[in-house]
């Protein structure tokens, strides 16, 4: 009986395959995609009407697809208009002679924007010294303080790989934040083979030590190869791979190891300089409280904003912190099991299918993610056609051919300008799901590809080509 089974069941999917439109048929049979697990979902979003389905309820490895799921909880949890706050406060007395018997605190909420290069934010420590120096305050017999207990110790999920961890692309999730969470390490290079001279870092990260394991390549092409390894935390890095020969100077970029504790660093540091003496080392491990005295609020720029970068450049570290913040609605510490929760529950009760939906971070790097296509597509119909905040999602999203990371995709075809969506890459995984406009018709799609061959690039190919046969 089993056999039987079986062969019914292996009947069943040549006869379901042969059926399938011509586009998706090619899209199905394309030699890069004969060993991948694949899925496809498009529909007209006004009638409802499925245009292409194909295994659209199996589960797969979103990448940074999972932004989608990310930015769109925020925006209907928090709004448009939502801005975190940090708080900065004091404790103890001011004296006659304008000393602080007491201890400055940085407040943190999850702000992932502060000092941020994207948002032209690098001044933002002047006008917390001005706070300070409004009080009348000119040296302080305490310590700066980050308080970063809104957020748990965990600041990476646990199933990131590790040859990720240390580069700026895989930064943490901290209560408090600084710089993007990010620096860049600058190299002189010389002849192939040879290992380049370490120039510096901007910022400065003089309590850093490097293990320089680099090489100069063959050729001087713009090629960047090169891995700065490390942990959370921990001030020392290993840098790997290959990067260009023969030239004065060349960057990679890598994570801070301890943002909250770089910020009250930063913060002392700049105290100092304008004359505010403090007498203590910074410190990470301090905690707001009722009996302080609250003098400034730092506020980020809006979260359609802070969405606009995530979407349009796959910001992971903002989509970390997004995804983190959503925790705090209902608990008091931010962990990624309750953030989990939080999308969980929001997509349940908002009619999307959950069921094998896999969420275990907020940018899609974890290997143990998994979303259906369907489950992306009526996330994308309700933010189309229910949410009061579609605006702000919908221009937060690239456009084939013209912007963000979709600046490739569909360019110079008769799609240009008329998709807008998110791209998801890892090693051997390549998604797109968004909306397509064609004449009076508006679609909501994804197609998630899985253990292809061959390029990227070619795998790109194939689904624009499937896209192109969309009428």
């Amino acid at each position: 009986m089993k056999k039987v089974v079986i062969v019914v069941l292996f009947l069943l999917d040549v006869c379901l395959v042969g059926a399938l439109p011509p586009g998706l048929k090619k899209f199905v049979d394309a030699p890069n995609f004969v060993g991948g697990n694949l899925g496809v979902l498009v529909k007209d979003i006004r009638t409802g009407k499925t245009v292409l389905d194909y295994r659209s309820e199996k589960s797969l490895l979103p990448a940074s697809n999972m932004k989608l799921v990310t930015t769109a909880t925020a925006l209907e949890l928090l709004g448009s208009d939502y801005r975190f706050e940090t708080p900065l406060e004091y404790d103890g007395t001011i004296d006659g002679q304008g000393i602080l018997h007491g201890n400055i605190y940085i407040v943190g909420s999850g702000d992932p924007t502060i000092g941020s290069e994207v948002f032209n934010d690098q001044d933002f420590i002047n006008r917390w010294v001005d706070a300070v120096r409004k009080l009348g305050i000119k040296s302080v017999l305490g310590h700066v303080i980050a308080d970063v207990s809104a957020f748990d110790k965990e600041v990476t999920p646990p199933d990131w790989t590790w040859e990720n961890m240390g580069n700026y692309f895989a930064a943490g999730a901290y209560g408090l934040s600084i710089y993007d969470n990010m620096y860049s390490l600058y190299f002189k290079t010389g002849t192939p083979g040879s290992t380049p001279l370490i120039l510096g870092t901007t910022p400065p990260m003089y309590e850093m030590t490097f293990h320089n394991m680099v090489k100069a390549g063959k050729t001087g092409e713009d090629d960047d190869d090169g891995y700065i390894h490390g942990a959370p935390f921990s001030n020392e890095r290993t840098i790997t791979g290959v990067i260009p020969c023969n030239r004065e100077t060349f960057r990679i970029k890598g994570d801070i190891p301890n943002p909250p504790l770089k910020l009250a660093a930063v913060f002392t540091q700049q105290l100092n300089s304008a004359g505010i003496v403090v007498s203590g080392a910074p410190l990470d491990d301090g905690q707001g409280g009722a009996n302080h005295t609250r003098f400034y609020v730092h506020q980020s720029p809006t979260l359609a904003e802070i969405i606009k970068e995530t979407n349009m450049q796959s910001n992971n570290m903002y989509a970390e912190h997004l995804f983190k913040r959503l925790a705090l609605i209902h608990h008091a510490v931010a962990t990624r099991d309750e953030a989990t929760q939080q999308v969980r529950t929001f997509w349940k009760q908002h009619g999307c299918d959950v069921a094998a939906f896999f969420q275990h971070d907020g940018c899609g790097m974890s290997s143990m993610n998994g979303v259906t296509p369907r489950f992306f597509v009526q996330l994308l119909t309700y933010m189309r056609t229910q949410s009061k905040y579609k605006d702000a999602f919908f221009a937060s999203l690239p456009v084939a051919g013209q912007s963000g990371t979709l600046k490739k995709l569909l360019a110079g075809t008769s799609l240009s300008g008329k998709v807008m969506a998110k791209s998801g890459s890892i090693r051997r995984v390549l998604c797109y799901s968004g909306y397509m406009e064609l004449s009076d018709r508006e679609y909501a799609f994804s197609v998630m590809v899985n253990n292809y061959t061959g390029s990227s690039a070619d795998a790109r190919k194939t689904i624009e080509q499937l896209l192109l046969s969309v009428r």
